[in-house]
């Protein structure tokens, strides 16, 4: 059977899984590899350069000024995974089977940019990765599947992250046979129906102690590491704050308002009032 031409485009950890299956797979061929350049510093970032042989590999943020070279490669099918750069109409209309992508959420809720963390931050239990078509709207093409993720309680925005990796490998194992030959389900997306998230700054990362101590935990554990870390001003000093817990009612600190600082421990965490309970703080910089 003629092999299928694949362009891959992509370079974070779970970008690498998924060129991994298509490497492994005998019924693919990949001419081109788009990946991020070497010194490229988003959360997670794999360099791909160096390590396939054989294989011509672009390192490049614009993948869209290459649509001439990936034209003369008369690509099947161009799979994007582990990449924020939006793809033009035309490249993505370039192979004859389709571009192939992933979001981590439940399609068509959550479109767009961060999710994941606004997701967390919001107090979610579940979500998802979807595998989809796309077309010239940002993650609102034909969805192909989707497997369901867990978010426990005490999950940090890097356990999601790993569960998103899991994820794209079972899809592809799933799916990639019923895509390659061309039975794999597509469900249309009404683009009326969900939301779309827009890119977190680190006016978001600013941590609001006259809040319950369950919603600051929240938006700890969405941008921890390896996401730029929340905010918090503790005796008009800034901090970094990586990890927390809640804590119940302590009755010495009934006092308190929003925002104090109750006490340091021998383990050098601390314990800050909230609205709503407290915070014990555990791991931490100062800034």
């Amino acid at each position: 059977m003629k092999k299928l031409n694949v362009i891959f485009i992509g370079g974070l950890t779970n970008g690498e899984i998924v060129l991994d299956y298509l490497l492994a797979n005998k019924y693919v061929k990949i001419p081109l590899i788009i990946t991020y350049p070497n010194d490229y510093t988003g959360p997670r970032h794999v360099n791909l350069s160096g390590r396939i042989n054989g294989i011509e590999i672009f390192q490049d943020l614009d993948v869209n000024r290459h649509i001439e070279t990936i034209r003369k490669l008369r690509p099947d099918f161009i799979f994007v995974a582990g990449w924020s750069g939006l793809l033009s109409k035309d490249l993505i209309s370039t192979p004859s089977k389709g571009t192939i992508g992933f979001h981590p959420s439940k399609l068509p809720q959550d479109r767009g940019r961060s999710v994941l963390a606004w997701q967390i931050e919001e107090g979610y239990t579940e979500t998802a990765l979807t595998m989809f078509y796309y077309n010239e709207l940002p993650d609102c093409g034909d969805i192909i599947a989707q497997e369901r993720i867990k978010i426990e309680r005490n999950d940090y925005i890097n356990d999601i992250l790993n569960k998103v990796d899991n994820a794209a490998y079972n899809l592809m194992r799933a799916y990639f046979l019923l895509l390659r030959t061309w039975v794999a389900p597509r469900k249309q997306q009404d683009i009326n129906e969900g939301n779309f998230r827009r890119l977190r700054t680190e006016r978001d990362s600013l941590i609001n102690w006259d809040q319950n101590a369950e919603v600051i935990y929240n938006k700890i554990r969405a941008i921890s590491r390896p996401y730029p870390g929340a905010i918090g001003i503790i005796n008009n000093d800034q901090y970094k704050i990586w990890k927390a817990e809640v804590v119940d009612c302590i009755e010495e600190s009934k006092q308190l308002t929003s925002g104090e600082l109750l006490s340091s421990s021998n383990d050098n965490s601390i314990i800050m009032k909230c609205r709503k309970n407290w915070l014990k703080i555990t791991e931490y910089e100062k800034i």
